[in-house]
């Protein structure tokens, strides 16, 4: 999995998930090893990919968020290796079961909540994370799948690359700014919405622009509070985890069956539930 601090620390979510499995299942012999990886060097991602096919493991928990570079990786795994995929997924891999969301369906959701919000008017961001990942790719098309329903809001797909500085990024979203005279919404694809949020409320835009995203960061939370983000589309990461332990659990020692997609509820947060709301 990506190093926990990236993606403004949503990897540290998954994480949690998986000690408090660890935890639980300490007592029947069961050890977690964590290979992080940097989603934003190729050659970090290859050693430490090395060292995953050259130990002697016994289940594979994968959150193959590099697409093109998951696609080759999953053709060097064993046979006899079975492994479980969380977050995302690689289409055509022979994996034991994918615990995530319906990202497709998700863009879906996260349109119709933005008609709600914009009322079938206006100019309509969709601002696509990068690097390349078939989740985020997924959120996107469910998007604008929807938006066709509604010929009067226009949309445009903006990329932003998560690397980049904070400089970088602000010039990006003052330029959806400039293109769109009568931008009313944002839909960011992944758990950087308060990065958006942020720029918003500097341009003394908050309330004015919606904006949709996902995860329940601490500064996506912040944000959700004081009303500068709509909604966010919660993925339930720590239960991705910590079933994603159990169904190797389960299929490699207690010999069951499992489940081939183990998918998770599409919960939307908002500042009137957050603070009752539990993944």
């Amino acid at each position: 999995m990506p190093e926990p601090s990236q993606d403004s620390m949503y990897w540290s979510l998954p994480l949690k998930g998986i000690n408090k499995a660890q935890e639980e299942l300490a007592s029947r012999k069961i050890k977690v090893r964590y290979f992080f990886y940097d989603k934003y060097s190729e050659s970090f991602f290859n050693n430490v990919s090395s060292d995953v096919i050259a130990s002697n493991l016994d289940g594979l928990l994968i959150a193959p968020v590099l697409s093109k570079i998951f696609d080759q990786f999953v053709k060097e795994i064993p046979e006899n290796l079975p492994y479980v995929f969380f977050d995302s997924f690689v289409p055509k891999a022979n994996y034991v079961s994918y615990i995530g969301q319906d990202s497709f369906q998700s863009g879906i959701l996260s349109a119709r909540l933005m008609e709600m919000l914009v009322k079938d008017k206006g100019n309509i961001a969709v601002i696509r994370v990068l690097p390349e990942d078939y989740h985020i790719d997924d959120r996107v098309n469910g998007f604008l799948s929807y938006c066709k329903k509604c010929p009067e809001v226009i949309t445009r797909v903006y990329e932003v690359d998560g690397n980049k500085s904070n400089d970088v990024r602000n010039e990006i979203f003052q330029k959806i700014i400039d293109e769109n005279s009568t931008l009313n919404g944002i839909f960011v694809t992944n758990a950087s919405t308060h990065q958006t949020a942020e720029f918003i409320k500097s341009q003394s835009l908050g309330g004015k622009i919606h904006i949709i995203g996902y995860d329940l960061i601490e500064e996506n939370v912040r944000y959700l509070r004081e009303g500068v983000i709509d909604f966010l589309i919660s993925q339930q990461s720590e239960k991705q985890g910590y079933e994603g332990i159990y169904c190797l659990y389960r299929h490699v020692v207690l010999k069951e069956a499992v489940e081939k997609k183990i998918m998770m509820q599409l919960d939307i947060v908002t500042s009137e539930n957050i603070a009752y709301y539990k993944s």
